[in-house]
Order: C-alpha cells, then sequence, then structure tokens
C-alpha cells in the first residue's frame, strides 16, 4: 500500500533517490528518439516534490533491474518503495512517446526483481496492444472512481444508488438538484456556498439536473474547492494528482486517468471528450506534495454534507489542506454541461 505521507529521513531519501532514478531515468532512455521533455520533467518532479533531494540527473549511475531493487531494500525492506519506482517508471515511459517493446521489457523485468504487483505493467502492455476497454476497466476499478462511489452509496444509501441510475438512464431527479441548487444560499464563505460557486462559476450542471453528473462526482469537485484547483486540463492534471496524494487508492491509477484522458486521448470520463498533450506534469507532481499532507482521505473519507455549512478556512484547517502556492486556473465559461470528470 503506498502512502505518500511516510517519508524516510533525508539520508535515506538520497539513496533511494539515486537508485529509483536512475531507474526511472533508464526507461526514459528506452523511448525511440530518447527521453522526451514531458518524461524528464516527470523525473524532475518526483525528484523535487517527492524525494525531496538534490541530484544531478545527468550523473545517475546505470543499474539494472536487480541492482536497483538491492539498493532499495538496504534502505528499506517495505514494498512501497519499490511499488513507487515501478509506477513511477510505468508513468515515465507513458509520457515519452509511443510505447515500445525495449520498455515493456524493462518494467516487466523490473517487477520480477522488486518483487511487486505488476499492475501497471500490465495496463502498459494493454496500451501497446490497443486493448483500450482494458485499460479503462482498470482506470475504473482501480483508481478514484470506485472509491468515490463507494462513498455516495455509504453516505447517502438507497438515494444515493438512484441518484447514479437516473443518470446513467438520462433522468432528471428535480429533489436532488434542489438540495445542491440550495447551496447557493448557504452563508458566504462556507465550504457549500464555495462548491455552488464554482459548479456555476464552471458552467457545469448540479447533480439530479437533466445531463448533471452522477453524485460521486461531487466527491471530486470538493476537492477542487477545498484544494484551490481549477478546471484548464493542466489543473485537472493537478487536483488528480493532489487526490493521489491523499487517497487510499492506488496513486498509478489515479493518476493514469489524468494521462488517459488529458495527455493520451483516450476520453475515459464520459462527460468530456479525450485531449492529447494537455498535461502540466511538474504541476501534477506538486499536487501530490500538497496532497500528501493532508490528514483524510477527502474523496472517501469524509461526507462532504456534514461540512457545508461550515467555513470553508475551518474546513481546510481541520483536514490539514494548506495553501496551495498558486492560483487556480480556469478556461472561458463554457455553456452549461457536467462536471470535466
Amino acid at each position: 500500500m503506498i502512502d505518500f505521507r511516510i517519508q524516510l529521513p533525508p539520508e535515506q531519501r538520497q539513496v533511494l533517490g539515486e537508485a529509483g532514478l536512475a531507474a526511472l531515468m533508464a526507461v526514459a532512455h528506452c523511448a525511440d528518439a530518447g527521453p522526451s521533455p514531458k518524461a524528464l520533467a516527470a523525473i524532475r518532479g518526483v525528484r523535487d516534490h517527492l524525494l525531496r533531494i538534490e541530484l544531478d540527473l545527468e550523473t545517475l549511475p546505470s543499474l539494472d533491474p536487480i541492482r536497483v531493487a538491492e539498493r532499495v531494500r538496504d534502505v528499506s525492506p517495505d514494498p512501497q518503495w519499490r511499488e513507487r519506482i515501478l509506477r513511477g517508471m510505468t508513468l515515465v515511459a507513458l509520457l515519452d512517446g509511443e510505447p515500445n517493446q525495449a520498455q515493456l521489457a524493462l518494467l516487466e523485468a523490473s517487477a520480477r526483481a522488486f518483487g511487486v504487483d505488476a499492475a501497471p505493467v500490465r495496463t502498459f502492455r494493454q496500451l501497446m496492444a490497443h486493448q483500450l476497454a482494458l485499460v479503462r476497466l482498470d482506470i475504473g476499478r482501480r483508481g478514484f472512481v470506485a472509491p468515490a462511489l463507494g462513498a455516495t452509496l455509504r453516505d447517502e444509501g438507497l438515494a444515493g444508488a438512484l441518484g447514479v441510475a437516473r443518470v446513467l438512464l438520462g433522468q432528471g431527479d428535480p429533489a436532488l438538484a434542489a438540495r445542491y441548487r440550495a447551496l447557493l444560499d448557504y452563508p458566504a464563505g462556507s465550504f457549500g456556498q464555495a462548491y455552488a460557486s464554482f459548479i456555476t462559476r464552471n458552467g457545469f450542471s448540479f447533480p439530479g439536473e437533466v445531463g448533471g453528473p452522477p453524485p460521486p462526482v461531487m466527491h471530486h469537485d470538493c476537492c477542487h474547492v477545498l484544494g484551490g484547483y481549477g478546471t484548464t486540463a493542466a489543473e485537472e492534471g493537478a487536483v488528480l494528482g493532489f487526490q493521489a496524494g491523499f487517497e487510499r487508492a492506488d496513486p498509478f491509477y489515479v493518476l493514469m486517468f489524468a494521462l488517459a484522458e488529458f495527455e493520451l486521448g483516450l476520453g475515459v470520463s464520459p462527460f468530456i471528450p479525450g485531449q492529447r498533450d494537455q498535461l502540466d506534469v511538474d504541476r501534477i507532481f506538486a499536487g501530490i506534495e500538497h496532497g500528501a499532507q493532508v490528514n483524510v482521505d477527502l474523496l472517501a473519507g469524509i461526507d462532504p454534507w456534514e461540512h457545508f455549512v461550515e467555513p470553508l478556512a475551518l474546513v481546510r484547517e481541520r483536514f490539514n489542506v494548506l495553501p496551495r502556492g498558486r492560483e487556480p486556473e480556469y478556461p472561458p465559461p463554457p455553456a452549461a454541461t457536467s462536471s470535466p470528470v
């Protein structure tokens, strides 16, 4: 289980970083045209935002997967560090252009040497084989969608299940829509009003409105509001990084949603078409660093309705959502539609 809140002491991070970043550089160099700018940005993002060490990428040693595994085990036997490296390698490979056989071979050898779950390598293999339905299934099953759905069913029971069913059938739910629209009248500065204002300023529909999103999407939109993230493609990637930092889901598949939707053009969301080359990679890893400081799973660990009446600043303080350090960015106001994810 990967938990980004867990960090090693600085001297151990330095040793781990040398081995892990060497592995990431190795897979980047397998690309047909050499490491791409986005692959290198991802490696720098791991170094700067997750490891927080100083290390020249050009002076890293050349290590085969067995040697990487040995060095990482010497630092810590906890398998999550090897899992982080394998997932990082796979993300780098996906940002490095068209997947190729050399990358796949290195990823498979690394999974064997590391002795960890090879699910990311399976997804990479499926992308190479253009088995996109299987990729979308894994993203839905192992990413953030399933926990959000589970939280809705837990908090709202039958009403939540019916809300999801009505959306799938293209039906509206006037009572549900009215409950959400009432948030516009919540006190100024409250979490609930901030959420409702986020929906209206972006031209989204509320859950329950015809064409609106299913209720679980509200949990994702609340992450936008609490974290201070906008709704451009780059900001959607950043908020998914933020979620990967605190969620108890597999962070690889949380980030795969961002890559599939906004970088690879696969269109995993039913609400917007897939886009290509729209991610700001550093922003994603800054989001992970931001989310790792949160003290609860904001997506599946809280019921936003229990906090909507409270001041937004108080909710952020309670869950240790620190200032992000940059202003959210939004596209030009669109016509009314559903939430982007």
